[in-house]
């Protein structure tokens, strides 16, 4: 790449960020039906891009019926919560996902129907943990979804800087190489610095704020390192582009996947 063409791309990185970054911390302060329909658009977007590119790499799913049911999952938690139909719910998820998969017959039957049910709980399941998240936290949801994001971003921004400077042992070389062990505690570190909006948070002591950071920049590192693996797996670079500069809404979001159900999930057990 020329240094024009990467300063280029530096470029339209930062102006997007500009406009992306503010408009999704907005909506997650709003929070109620601001913030469903972010989380709507991460879900719907997100389990289209991942169904192309399976497809990309020759597997039959059906975008069409992954895409649906993926969207109705966020749209049951968000309406009901995660009462005793969301089972019936992916119960119906997985009988659908074998039943459609029939029209396309027998090669590839198997891998199609697990990737379409598996952007199910890929994407639609744990890309819907934000208004679980929301919806167990009450009045301190917009603050606490804000420095989740924070904390997610500022991670990443660490740990590449911290790699490129000192980095030198490879983190997970077979899934990315460009990716390093001290760059990976030194996003960790780098997420702590939304503790400074642990003032903002009654209930919660800057202890148990600051774990919960922690557990978001470690979960959120290794979403990131898991959508690596599915692209090298399926033969991809990248998901298809949506954010100029950034690529598709998966390789800006991976770390979301997980850092939002692992932060949901200490909640749970830590508030009850």
């Amino acid at each position: 790449m020329s240094d024009a063409t990467g300063g280029s791309n530096l470029v339209r990185r930062v102006l997007s960020a500009c406009v992306f970054v503010p408009v999704v911390l907005g909506l997650c302060y709003a929070g109620g039906w601001a913030l469903f329909c972010l989380v709507l658009l991460i879900v719907g977007r997100g389990s289209w891009e991942l169904l192309q590119l399976a497809r990309h790499a020759g597997h039959r799913a059906d975008p069409v019926t992954g895409v649906v049911l993926a969207l109705a999952t966020c749209g049951y938690l968000q309406t009901y919560g995660a009462d005793d139909g969301v089972v019936l719910l992916l119960l119906g998820s997985v009988l659908v996902a074998l039943v459609v998969q029939l029209r396309h017959g027998v090669e590839g039957y198997l891998t199609g129907a697990m990737v379409t049910f598996g952007c199910v709980g890929y994407i639609g399941l744990l890309g819907s943990a934000p208004l679980l998240l929301a919806d167990h936290l009450g009045e301190t949801a917009s603050t606490m979804l804000v420095a989740i994001f924070g904390c997610i971003w500022i991670t990443d921004a660490a740990a590449y800087a911290g790699g490129r400077m000192w980095g030198r042992r490879r983190l997970a070389p077979s899934i990315s190489p460009g990716k390093t062990v001290v760059g990976f505690f030194c996003g960790i570190l780098g997420g702590l610095v939304p503790m400074a909006l642990g003032s903002q948070l009654p209930g919660w002591t800057m202890m148990e704020f600051g774990a919960l950071l922690l557990l978001v920049g470690a979960s959120g590192q290794l979403g990131d390192l898991v959508e690596s693996a599915i692209k090298r797996d399926l033969g991809v670079k990248d998901a298809p582009a949506l954010i100029p500069g950034h690529g598709g809404l998966l390789d800006r979001f991976d770390s979301y996947f997980f850092a939002f159900p692992v932060a949901l999930a200490y909640t749970m057990i830590l508030k009850g």
